[in-house]
């Protein structure tokens, strides 16, 4: 079963994020924080806040099991176009 949860774009998981990169042989890598205004759809890379203020704007966490819904380890994030293409039959959760 795969299960989907609506969240806010500015919900508190968005904020203060990083990226590593790191190579073969770096034993440390690049930091590259990444602005509390962008939060990608994975599936058509869209910005949820987009141009205006993203208070409003929404997406859906999905979560590819019970063991990963209940840990709270989504897959990914997708807008609602995107979880509607690629899960269908994903069960709405609180």
């Amino acid at each position: 079963m795969v299960y989907r949860k609506k969240v806010k774009a500015t919900d508190k998981r968005f904020a203060g994020r990083d990226i590593i990169i790191t190579g073969i042989g770096k034993e440390y890598g690049d930091v590259i924080p990444i602005p509390d205004n962008v939060v990608l759809c994975n599936g058509c890379n869209k910005n949820l806040c987009g141009e205006e203020v993203c208070q409003d704007r929404q997406g859906y966490l999905i979560y590819l099991g019970k063991r990963e819904l209940k840990a709270d380890q989504p897959y990914d994030l997708y807008c609602e176009d995107c979880t509607k293409r690629y899960f269908p039959k994903a069960i709405e959760v609180e």
